[in-house]
């Protein structure tokens, strides 16, 4: 059987074969609890931080902005 193998089956393997072979014939987690909540807290983690990006922009630009003001208030 010619499949891929993607990097998250390898670490997988590397940390447990045995989890990894039970993953690997489709066989329930006893953890699946655990795994949802990890999972839960990831995607909910992952949506703050792609705030990040655009806030840093409109950080940089209300700098920007008092910077100009400052620079406008001096000058007259």
């Amino acid at each position: 059987m010619n499949r891929r193998v993607r990097a998250s089956e390898l670490g997988a393997f590397a940390f447990c074969e045995r989890a990894w072979g039970y993953a690997a014939r489709g066989e329930p987690s006893q953890r699946q609890p655990e795994r949802e909540a990890g999972q839960t807290y990831h995607a909910r983690r992952l949506r703050r931080a792609a705030w990040s990006i655009p806030l840093r922009g409109l950080g940089f630009t209300c700098l920007l902005l008092a910077a100009a003001a400052l620079a406008i208030a001096l000058a007259t």
